[in-house]
């Protein structure tokens, strides 16, 4: 069974040990946490509960949710996603972003992410969901097509896409 949990403060080894499989920039979604110790990814996982809730945020920022994606009891990928988007993160990026980590990748579950996070913006009455894929990474464009992407822009080496909700 596929499903999302969203970041607790009780994340532990296993979330860790995920995001250790996926690249600080893996295809433009940044992963800080790759290259942490466990004691940082604590403080780490800490700022991002805060960031979900709109507390201790850089100016550039506005409020966001992590969320992992499991199979039955194994954690398979991450996902972010932005409560709004303020200028800079309209023109630059959007609400979604996801990565699947490297032993897991192949297997459908980039399409599930997404479906899942679109889900979620839907829960947060976000009608309007903008997002962005490096023209390049072909699996990345294809998945958000299928999952109801309409191309609206392409910009700086990024396609963008809004899913009408």
């Amino acid at each position: 069974m596929l499903y999302l949990k969203r970041l607790s403060l009780e994340d532990n080894e296993e979330i860790y040990d995920m995001l250790q499989e996926i690249d600080a920039n893996d295809n433009g979604f940044g992963n800080s946490v790759n290259g942490m110790t466990y004691s940082e990814f604590l403080n780490w996982v800490k700022q991002q509960y805060d960031y979900d809730r709109g507390i201790n945020m850089p100016d550039w920022m506005v409020p966001q949710s992590s969320f992992w994606l499991y199979d039955s009891e194994k954690v398979i990928g991450s996902g972010r996603l932005r409560h709004c988007l303020n200028d800079f993160l309209e023109k630059e990026s959007g609400h979604i972003g996801y990565a699947i980590r490297k032993t897991e990748r192949g297997k459908g579950y980039g399409n599930k992410i997404l479906e899942l996070l679109i889900d979620e913006c839907r829960k947060m009455k976000i009608n309007l969901v903008q997002i962005s894929a490096n023209i390049d990474n072909e699996y990345s464009n294809k998945v958000i097509l299928c999952n109801g992407g309409v191309l609206i822009r392409e910009s700086d080496g990024k396609n963008f896409y809004h899913v009408v909700l």
